[in-house]
This record gives C-alpha cells, sequence and structure tokens, in this order.
C-alpha cells in the first residue's frame, strides 16, 4: 500500500535528528498515516525504537561512501513505493535524496535541522566544498519548488540559512522538535549508579560542533574552587580522544569522566546541578527543553542557531559569552544560587513543544503540500 510519509536517514544513529523522527512517525501512525522509515543501511543504536506500524525499509547500502551511493536504491524506492511526501535528513549530502524525490516527481518536506555552520565542519576539504556548494544551489531550488516546502526546527536556523543561501526567511517555515516531557520524566527515574558527589553534566556527540575543548577549559578553572565537583560527558564521537588528552593536560583525569553513549541520559541529567552546552551551533537543542523539562538548570554559552529559542530566548537558563571565564563564572552561580524561573511561564514554554503541537504543525505544511 502507498504510504503517505517517508523518512529517508543514512541510519538510526543516536543523535537527535533521529529522535525527533522516531517520534514524529509514531504520533503519524497513531493518526492512520502510513509511514516508511527509508534507510541507507539498517543500523544504529536506535534500530530497536522503531515505533510499531512503522515499515523499515532497507537500501542495504554498505557504508563506504554510502551518501552517494544510496541515490540509485533511494530512487528506485520511490519510484516503486510512491510515498505521497518523503522528508530527507541525510548528513551533509541533502541533495542526494532530494535530487532523487525530484527526478521521480516524489513531493517532499525538507527540514534544516542544523546551522549551516555545520557544513563547514566536514573535515575532507572537497567534502566540505562540495557540501557548502550543493547545500547553497539545493536551497535556491527548494524554496521555489513545486512539489514541495522548507522548513527548519528553529527560527535562528531559518534566519541563518536564508542568509547562506540568498533566499527569502519567509520562504523557510519553523516546525518545532517534539518534547514528551511525561516519557523524559518516567525515564529519568531508571536505577542507575550515579556519582556520590555534585556533578555537572555535558551531553552531545563528541564532535567540534559541541565545543566541549572550551567546557574542560572553563571546568579547569571552576574546578580549583570546587574540589569536590565532577564533570559527567555522556556521548561518543571523533574527539574523545583528543578530550581525553586535554582532559589530563588541564589535570582534570580524576575530575572528568567520559561515559560514551548512553541510551538513556535522563537519570544522569535529574541528578546534575546543571546540564551545560558549549555548542557553537545548535539547529535547536532537545536536551535543554528536557532539562527544563527536569527542572535542571542550563548553562549555555552563545552559539549559532536556535539554542537560545530553546531557553526561551534566554528566560530560562543562564547565557553567558563564549569564554572559559565567563563560563566558568556562570556555573559558580548556578551550584551557590541555583536557578529560579517562573512555573508558569516555563509550563506554557514546553507546551509549545508538545508532541501534539509538533504533529499540528508538521500536518499543516503536508497538507498543503498535499493540496
Amino acid at each position: 500500500m502507498r504510504p503517505d510519509v517517508a523518512f529517508a536517514l543514512p541510519a538510526l544513529a543516536g543523535g537527535g535528528v533521529e529522535r525527533v523522527y522516531l517520534d514524529l512517525a509514531g504520533a503519524m501512525v497513531k493518526e492512520g498515516l502510513r509511514v516508511d522509515f527509508v534507510l541507507a543501511r539498517a543500523e544504529g543504536p536506535l534500530l530497536a525504537q522503531l515505533p510499531q506500524g512503522v515499515r523499515l525499509w532497507d537500501l542495504g547500502v554498505p557504508r563506504r561512501l554510502r551518501l552517494l551511493r544510496a541515490y540509485t536504491p533511494l530512487g528506485v524506492y520511490l519510484a516503486q513505493a510512491r510515498p505521497r511526501v518523503v522528508l530527507p535528513v541525510w548528513d551533509y549530502l541533502d541533495w542526494v535524496p532530494l535530487q532523487a524525490a525530484w527526478r521521480s516527481r516524489t513531493p517532499f518536506l525538507w527540514v534544516l535541522h542544523n546551522a549551516p555552520a555545520y557544513l563547514k565542519d566536514v573535515p575532507n576539504p572537497v567534502k566540505r566544498h562540495t557540501a557548502l556548494w550543493a547545500a547553497r544551489q539545493t536551497l535556491k531550488r527548494a524554496v521555489n519548488h513545486p512539489l514541495g516546502r522548507v522548513g527548519a526546527v528553529s527560527r535562528g536556523v531559518a534566519q541563518a540559512f536564508a542568509r547562506f543561501g540568498g533566499v527569502p526567511e519567509e520562504r523557510i517555515c519553523v516546525l518545532p522538535n517534539p518534547i514528551h516531557v511525561d516519557r523524559v520524566r518516567r525515564l529519568s527515574h531508571e536505577n542507575v549508579p550515579l556519582p556520590a558527589t555534585p556533578y555537572f553534566l555535558a551531553l552531545g556527540r563528541l564532535h567540534p560542533q559541541k565545543g566541549f575543548s572550551l567546557l574542560l577549559e572553563a571546568f579547569s578553572i571552576f574546578a580549583k574552587h570546587h574540589p569536590d565537583v565532577h564533570l559527567l560527558i555522556l556521548g561518543e564521537g571523533p574527539e574523545r580522544p583528543r578530550l581525553e588528552k586535554l582532559a589530563h593536560t588541564l589535570g582534570l583525569t580524576s575530575r572528568v569522566a567520559f561515559l560514551g553513549f548512553v541510551v538513556n541520559p535522563y537519570p544522569y541529567l535529574r541528578g546534575a546541578k546543571a546540564l551545560v552546552i558549549t555548542s557553537r551551533y545548535e539547529g535547536f537543542s532537545m536536551v535543554a527543553l528536557e532539562a527544563l523539562a527536569l527542572r535542571v538548570p542550563v548553562v549555555a554559552v552563545e552559539s549559532e542557531g536556535g539554542l537560545l529559542e530553546a531557553l526561551g530566548d534566554g528566560r530560562f537558563g543562564i547565557v553567558t559569552p563564549r569564554s572559559p571565564q565567563a563560563l566558568a563564572h556562570a556555573m559558580e552561580r548556578v551550584l551557590s544560587d541555583g536557578f529560579a524561573w517562573d512555573e508558569t511561564a516555563l509550563k506554557d514554554h514546553l507546551n509549545q513543544y508538545s508532541p501534539e503541537a509538533a504533529l499540528r504543525s508538521y500536518m499543516s505544511v503536508l497538507e498543503e503540500i498535499w493540496r
């Protein structure tokens, strides 16, 4: 039977985008829509969380050059299955699935999940140049394409991509990410061994985007005055050896714990003195919302994208300049004073990102595409 919605991704890695699309897929199935998850390769730690009723389509593409090599099998899927709309997220090469969609005349909804600065962090110079050129050209075509729409997870991302591509900002609609507050709170009570001493928490892929070097430098300043406080970093990625070496150089080996990827990070989040976010750019920041749902203070540094929106334009967290000294001072402040927020205003803020609100936003755009 023809699917209504097809989510196209390389795999189900443990990132925020994958979690968001799994949540949306589950909500769409409950609304009676037929949903496919089309993966270049059916692998990743979140594969087991595929919602019941969602059909998995494995393209079986080998890992080497899979972002490019998936073009042909993805085109075959689109021609055979004929989904009513495809939502592609293809790492730094979204133009690959979009080209396949355009060639097969498949309607699309291209949602921008990160600020364009992420393209500049592609390590290979040739791939980086290709990604920047392709993203700019693809955006210019997509915003005027008769078969689809372009969205972004925050105003900040919409504004940044409009500047990047030289396109009108109003051609990019904002589609909020959903947060399941009740699920986050329930999972936060899972019994896991937590440190007996106070700790700050950082969470995310160990990648230059996350700015963990700045976090370690700030914590080295903070730690001199607080010998009983530790730092936990949850996540895995290519920066781990370098970050572990930096922690050793700063004399923090016994104070910083790299715990790797954790399927359920919420018990660690609930027990933290604060969540610290040092990203250079963020599409939005689901972990900031999750911390707010658990009433855990958030300390963040200025960044491009939608992090400030996740914190209610700064009303629900401490936002500092990008310097180790400023961040260390903010950590001192939250340790001694905590953070006070308006409970009613915070509930209203979180309700903007409820699964029901996010689904309404997506369905409104999909219905426009399907007309």
